[in-house]
């Protein structure tokens, strides 16, 4: 694993656990725990990131600060030890089944990644189970006890799907678990994942072999955000194991499809109540995700919400001394969007409703974010634009400093299927600028207020339902329409992030439970 700092001899104060975000990508998830980093130098840290394989992403998006001690890489996908099509490989696998014979008994972890898909609960057994280690890839990947279990999970969950397709979906749902269950455990005093998932799982088990305490900090929910992927993936669509190297991916047929998708969202419901099992803390960012972790295992007494927070007068520092807002030589009105082009922040809903929107006001669309993530889906987007003859007005800016970017629009509009606690809506807000947002995760909280003493601050944008240009465009219309309106939602945000989102009480909320401290009996369920 290579690591660019020196970890002290006694171990860090705090091991953050990350997965497919910082220090590598922008934005997001990233931008939160540098700042958290920075904001609490009195602790010293230590960087696990678990990306999908060597060398994706290649290069670091921020600057680690200096109570980073350490940074290590740990991949979902590493090559095998040897060029093998899927054929070869099944091969091997059989030939290394009948080696083994009957009697070998599974491994420990295997044992529990079995229990994992039959059971609802999951107890301090499984966590040791798990935490074990003892499974090493060549016995998950060619192990006789390792293919019995396949079997009886495949007649038990699946009975109708292709056993060849199990099989190799099997494999790439639990090969990444092994590999990083495998890893050894940097020396911390504390083990914080920022999700659940892989890195919840990983979190889980380095806190039960070490006896140390375990957080878990749900930006998103991690299962939710999983099955929206799985409800429209493409990539369940061929089986790797069902055809030779030169022959065409095969589609699988509907049953076997519907039962693969099953299988996988049972999974990472697995991964998620192991964390939630061992975490002494569980933290979410708005109380209908506090709920949410609720129903799918977490204990309530254990649950916490610490909403987000920004540095206000930091930012608005960064804005005085950006550019002087652009007025535009016309009246057309300016819309916005910044985020990741990923499929989970519905580009597509939002691009349609520009054009809807347009055909009442005079717009100009600006897109802020990075543009390499998913080329794939970018391509889509631009796509779209060209097909609804937009391109004169929507312009992909790619990654813009924040003062570059609040100076150049009049409004936000963020159409995510999924969302924690969007930090984008909390620095418009902060910048004086209304949004309009998809009814997900705390978005309402932030537009109209999270309790009644919030709510008389007023609206600060307008909430529309899920994946509904329709509704979106008209949000679009009226708040072009009326710039009184943008004025008075504009300083309510601005309000409503200075007396309810301070960064600085976020970080003394984490600095208390890092310190070990007890949360005090009187915050109940919200640190609100």
């Amino acid at each position: 694993m290579p690591s660019d700092h020196r970890a002290h001899a006694a171990g860090a104060d705090v091991c953050l656990v990350l997965e497919g975000t910082y220090p590598y990508v922008p934005g997001g998830v990233s931008t939160w725990a540098h700042d958290l980093i920075r904001g609490l130098p009195a602790f010293r840290f230590a960087l696990v990131h678990i990306g999908a394989e060597r060398g994706q992403p290649s290069k670091r998006h921020y600057a680690l600060p200096a109570n980073v001690d350490s940074l290590s890489d740990l991949y979902c996908r590493e090559p095998l030890s040897r060029r093998a099509d899927p054929a070869s490989l099944w091969r091997a696998a059989r030939a290394e089944y009948r080696r083994q014979g009957a009697a070998r008994r599974p491994s420990r972890v295997l044992a529990a990644l079995r229990r994992l898909h039959l059971e609802t609960q999951v107890d301090a057994d499984l966590l040791d189970d798990l935490a074990s280690g003892d499974l090493s890839v060549g016995s998950f990947l060619h192990g006789r006890s390792s293919l019995d279990v396949t079997m009886e999970l495949c007649e038990r969950l699946a009975p109708e799907a292709s056993f060849l397709d199990f099989f190799w979906h099997f494999r790439s749902m639990h090969l990444p678990l092994v590999r990083l269950l495998g890893a050894q455990a940097p020396p911390a005093a504390t083990y914080h994942a920022l999700c659940t998932g892989y890195a919840g799982v990983l979190g889980a088990a380095w806190s039960h072999r070490t006896g140390r305490p375990f957080l878990l900090t749900e930006h998103g929910i991690y299962t939710r955000e999983r099955d929206l992927e799985l409800d429209r993936t493409t990539w369940i669509q061929g089986s790797r194991g069902s055809r030779r190297a030169d022959q065409e991916e095969r589609p699988l047929d509907s049953v076997t499809a519907s039962c693969l998708r099953r299988v996988w969202g049972r999974f990472f419901r697995g991964l998620a109540r192991c964390a939630y099992a061992r975490a002494s803390t569980i933290i979410s960012l708005s109380e209908i995700s506090r709920r949410r972790q609720i129903a799918d295992g977490a204990s309530p007494e254990r649950t916490l919400v610490i909403p987000n927070g920004i540095d206000l007068e930091g930012l608005q520092q960064r804005l005085a001394r950006g550019p002087r807002p652009v007025v535009p030589e016309s009246r057309a009105v300016r819309v916005g969007f910044v985020g990741r082009l990923v499929p989970i922040k519905n580009m597509v809903t939002f691009l349609r409703a520009c054009f809807l929107a347009s055909r009442t006001v005079d717009l100009v669309v600006r897109v802020f974010g990075p543009l390499d993530e998913d080329p794939a889906y970018v391509r889509r987007c631009r796509r779209l634009v060209a097909s609804l003859g937009l391109g004169p007005r929507i312009r992909f800016e790619g990654l813009q400093p924040i003062e570059a970017i609040y100076a150049a629009i009049d409004m936000l509009v963020l159409t995510s299927f999924s969302e924690g606690q969007p930090l984008v809506v909390l620095e418009a807000n902060a910048a004086g600028i209304p949004v309009i947002a998809s009814d997900v995760g705390a978005c309402r909280d932030l537009i109209e207020g999270r309790d009644e003493v919030d709510r008389r601050t007023g609206l600060s944008g307008i909430v529309t339902r899920l994946a509904d240009p329709e509704e979106t465009a008209a949000a679009i219309v009226r708040l072009a329409l009326d710039p009184a309106l943008r004025h008075r939602m504009g300083a309510a945000g601005r309000e409503r992030v200075a007396t309810q989102y301070r960064q600085s009480v976020t970080l003394a909320r984490y600095g208390m439970l890092y310190g070990g401290d007890p949360w005090p009996a009187s915050a109940g369920a919200s640190s609100a």
